[in-house]
């Protein structure tokens, strides 16, 4: 468990920095900082769980954190490139509001598309991490065997995280688009990207809910 509580640690530390990117002026600049920092801090916590498993131990975990972070930030920085880079492309800001929507009801559906599998697996896992819960009460199952499930929920709740992180971006993102939408009085724009970031919202809310319980299973097999 120190292990993991480290792992947050990182994690939190880089995606706090988020918020200072509130006091970058320009827009280009402040979208491919975010964006790199919360690919950063979701690398860490996917990379140190990835080497806990593998390794097994504090050193494999701050390893497996430090490589994810790296990674997490080359695609965190490309994506924010992208994001930022969108309204200097077009000469309408019809047009970039388009592309904005576009990009909303893409990752509302990929979102949509992930929480439904994720369900089922959810399921499937909570019901195996009961079974042996018991078991192990019960002196019928080995320890070995509650860690070996662990490592399964916890992989799945690496890449739950993961995910909420690019869904929780995207929202806030689409919410600034938003605001430039109405201050410039693009009211039906502006509608489609509101009905978009609804939806998103209720997305999020339910992949939060999946995160949960995948923490609370993972506990259960703490042993």
């Amino acid at each position: 468990m120190k292990k993991i509580g480290v792992l947050m640690l990182v994690g939190a530390f880089l995606l706090s920095s988020v918020a200072g990117c509130a006091n970058i002026q320009n827009d280009q600049t402040r979208t491919k900082t975010e964006g790199t920092l919360v690919g950063a801090g979701a690398g860490a916590v996917v990379g140190g769980v990835l080497g806990q498993l593998i390794g097994g131990n504090t050193t494999a975990t701050l390893v497996g954190a430090g490589v994810g972070a790296l990674v997490g930030s080359a695609a965190g920085f490309a994506y924010g490139s992208h994001v930022a880079n969108e309204k200097a492309k077009y000469a309408k800001q019809e047009d970039w509001l388009n592309a904005c929507i576009a990009s909303a009801q893409k990752v509302n559906a990929d979102t949509r598309a992930y929480n439904d599998r994720l369900a089922s697996e959810v399921r499937s896992l909570d019901a195996e991490t009961q079974r042996l819960a018991r078991a192990y009460d019960q002196k019928k199952a080995q320890k070995s065997q509650l860690l070996a499930e662990k490592k399964k929920v916890d992989k799945s709740l690496a890449t739950a995280k993961q995910k909420l992180e690019r869904a929780k971006y995207e929202l806030s993102t689409q919410q600034k688009v938003l605001a430039d939408a109405r201050s410039a009085g693009k009211a039906q724009h502006a509608a489609r990207l509101d009905q978009q970031i609804n939806q998103l919202k209720a997305q999020i809310a339910e992949l939060e809910g999946h995160t949960q319980s995948l923490a609370s299973m993972s506990a259960r097999m703490s042993v």
